[in-house]
């Protein structure tokens, strides 16, 4: 692969997340349906659903998104999130869906990678294991367990080649977990989602292990970049992963 320009990262960050998006549907038992230029997701009654990073027309927008819109209100979910890149497409998508109920969401911080060997600082009492079946439902208090976290435990275990969840293990207790989601073609990265560390142990560089073997990992099946969402950038960049663009979302909630 060809070195990826900042803009092109974007893209693969934008394509990585969608097709994550259309995945996690299916494996649900959901579908992915297309209203023009909109592709979204019905994840069923229990799950959100996605709107995967629209690029509209703006004299066909409106029309688009009613069409959207008229049929999740005979479909319920649970909820519903747009994803953009910034600026979005058309500029006023942000107005147009306020329009339809929708309330403005957080600001994705897209950082990403190149990966080359980050190393591997562990204490020996720490393990990263990869394993894709172990179920983490019973673990309150680390976040996004389960059906919590981005990447379904459905989806690794449907599509393990599409997947891979590393457990950290602090003498021989799990204390924390991360889950990458490949994508392949122009845009083929390695997505890193769901890192997350006991709030009892965090501190102790058990997030940037994690980051690190998940990285190495995703070197060892050919890819050249790792993304991700940062909700703190300072631990990723301490890895090595920097700033490259920022996106936008908004959610709607059934009354």
């Amino acid at each position: 692969m060809e070195r990826m320009t900042d803009s092109q990262l974007e893209q693969a960050v934008a394509h990585n997340h969608a097709q994550l998006f259309y995945r996690n549907a299916i494996a649900r038992g959901g579908e992915v349906r297309t209203a023009g230029d909109i592709n979204y997701t019905y994840d069923g009654r229990d799950f959100q659903s996605m709107i995967a990073f629209p690029s509209l027309d703006e004299a066909t927008a409106d029309e688009q998104l009613d069409e959207m819109m008229a049929w999740y209100r005979e479909h319920p979910t649970k909820g519903l999130g747009c994803w953009s890149l910034a600026p979005p497409l058309p500029a006023d998508l942000g107005a147009r869906l306020l329009a339809r109920g929708f309330q403005d969401g957080w600001r994705p911080c897209w950082m990403a990678m190149e990966l080359v060997d980050p190393g591997q600082e562990m204490s020996a009492q720490l393990q990263i294991v990869a394993d894709n079946y172990l179920s983490l439902y019973h673990l309150k208090d680390i976040p996004y367990t389960g059906e919590h976290g981005a990447v379904s435990p459905m989806l690794m275990k449907e599509h393990p080649e599409l997947t891979q969840q590393f457990i950290a293990l602090l003498n021989g207790k799990i204390v924390g977990h991360s889950s990458i989601f490949f994508t392949t073609g122009e845009y083929g990265v390695a997505g890193l989602y769901d890192v997350a560390v006991a709030p009892s142990v965090r501190g102790r560089g058990i997030g940037r292990a994690m980051v690190r073997a998940a990285c190495v990992y995703a070197r060892t099946r050919g890819y050249r970049y790792a993304v991700l969402n940062a909700t703190g950038r300072r631990m990723y960049e301490q890895v090595g992963f920097r700033h490259i663009g920022d996106g936008m979302t908004w959610w709607w909630f059934p009354r």
